[in-house]
């Protein structure tokens, strides 16, 4: 793991420029670095326009770990939205299975994994609600696809079948049909504010690199960890 002056004391300016390098396959300075990058971003915009639900060229994809009622792990993939007010942001429903689950207990985990270059983030944190404004920013910038299949059915409920799904998205297309279709009362963000940051970036002889960060009395303190 390089050491990198510019974020070896905050985790956050790391986890951006990793997050960064993940959506470009670019890492350092240089002819040969540029090419790799330029390559590399080509081949991701043919791909995910092949493959627009593959993960393999989505760094926005991540899994998110929850705690169930009967004190159980529960997990899933998630797709992150940027920083928010204070943290790691994504969105959903408030009465899905993780919404119930995060209303009981804030406390969760999200863990991002990048195959080129090979690195891994967790961060363990505690949720909190975004505010309305930005349900509502975020839900006009979504297709109405999207929209509307949120609209028409709460996420995690019990369906009898496929053909109850296409019906309710039906029913929300012809309710409005010419018109905006309203962010849900229940839908909207959490961000999950860090309390512990870790880093893994994997080498070819196995001598991983891993790092935490541990934030304490609102400073970030930092160990290596073996791999």
């Amino acid at each position: 793991m390089p050491d990198d002056s510019f974020t070896a004391a905050d985790p956050i300016k790391k986890f951006l420029m990793w997050y960064s390098e993940a959506q470009t396959g670019r890492r350092g300075k240089g002819l040969k670095n540029y090419l790799v990058s330029s390559g590399f971003g080509l081949l991701r915009r043919v791909l995910s326009s092949i493959f627009p639900e593959s993960n393999l060229f989505r760094p926005d994809v991540s899994t998110l770990a929850t705690i169930s009622h009967d004190n159980k792990p529960s997990a899933r993939s998630i797709l992150f939205h940027g920083l928010a007010e204070g943290g790691f942001s994504f969105y959903t429903d408030y009465e899905s299975e993780k919404g119930i689950e995060l209303e009981l207990n804030p406390s969760a985990v999200i863990v991002f994994y990048w195959r080129l270059p090979p690195r891994q983030v967790r961060i363990d944190g505690k949720v909190q609600r975004l505010s309305r404004e930005a349900a509502k920013f975020y839900w006009e910038s979504r297709t109405r696809a999207n929209q509307v299949a949120a609209a028409a059915v709460r996420q995690s409920s019990t369906i009898s079948g496929r053909e109850e799904l296409i019906k309710k998205t039906r029913y929300i297309e012809q309710l409005y049909r010419g018109k905006p279709i309203p962010c849900p009362d229940s839908w909207g963000g959490y961000s999950l504010v860090p309390e512990k940051i870790e880093f893994w970036e994997g080498r070819r002889d196995w001598l991983h690199d891993r790092e935490r960060y541990i934030l304490n009395d609102g400073r970030w303190t930092n160990v290596k960890l073996a791999p």
